[in-house]
């Protein structure tokens, strides 16, 4: 695996240089893989924002009664493709494409 490396220069002249120590390395992988995960969990924050303000909407218009058959049928697809993204998230995509092979085709 080719190590990251490390140098430091004194006044603009590099003084020393080598390969990150195994330490090192680790420090930054684990580094980047929480700038990874911040950066997916402020984007699933966002997504959610986003579901619940639609979401808000369809309920206000359902209580106002300006919500149209065609509405709802959109908010059930909407609500179903919601909930499909909460399980893979919280079940996770790796298993649910493991089943999703093991189950038979159905209707194709």
């Amino acid at each position: 695996m080719p190590s990251r490396t490390y140098r430091r220069y004194d006044c603009g002249s590099l003084v020393e240089e080598r390969a990150f120590t195994d330490a090192e390395n680790a420090s930054a992988d684990q580094a980047i893989a929480e700038t990874a995960r911040r950066s997916t969990a402020a984007a699933l924050l966002e997504w959610a924002r986003a579901d619940l303000v639609a979401n808000q909407a369809c309920l206000d218009a359902a209580t106002t009664g300006t919500a149209t058959t065609d509405d709802a049928v959109t908010q059930v697809a909407e609500l179903t493709r919601q909930a499909q993204g909460f399980i893979r998230i919280t079940v996770g995509a790796d298993l649910l494409e493991q089943l999703d092979a093991l189950a038979p085709n159905e209707g194709g």
